[in-house]
């Protein structure tokens, strides 16, 4: 099990379904959600000034108004230090574009591209490539 997760997706619907999913599965002890970027982003300023650790794996969207997980991706691994930088990130996309797959695979923080609804598979697919 997971100490903490994070989800960040403007979704409710998804959101819900990732959750649902995570508790049922026993996948993390804490899950918190933000609805957009922005208030994940204050969140982890705060997390990271104050020498938190980091979340087991964030599971971020894709398209998100304002600011799209790219952005959101690039912002985040401006405010880790070079030791944390580490992947933990799960790409997600409710529509397949082979551009997104490509990115996260070049991306070093991301760990894995899924398509939503998560299922449990792909959880235990996070949990077995530790």
């Amino acid at each position: 099990m997971h100490n903490l997760v994070i989800i960040i997706d403007d979704d409710p619907i998804s959101v819900l379904v990732c959750e649902t999913i995570m508790r049922k599965q026993g996948f993390a002890k804490e899950v918190k959600k933000f609805p957009e970027a922005h208030s994940a982003l204050d969140f982890f300023k705060k997390h990271v000034a104050d020498g938190l650790p980091l979340p087991d794996f964030i599971f971020l969207d894709i398209q998100m108004p304002m600011i799209d997980g790219w952005d959101f991706l690039d912002m985040y691994a401006a405010l880790l230090p070079e030791s944390q930088q580490i992947p933990h990130v799960a790409m997600l996309s409710a529509t397949f574009d082979p551009e997104d797959e490509r990115k996260s695979e070049a991306h070093h923080l991301v760990k894995h591209f899924l398509s939503k609804p998560i299922s449990v598979a792909a959880l235990d697919l996070l949990t077995n490539s530790r």
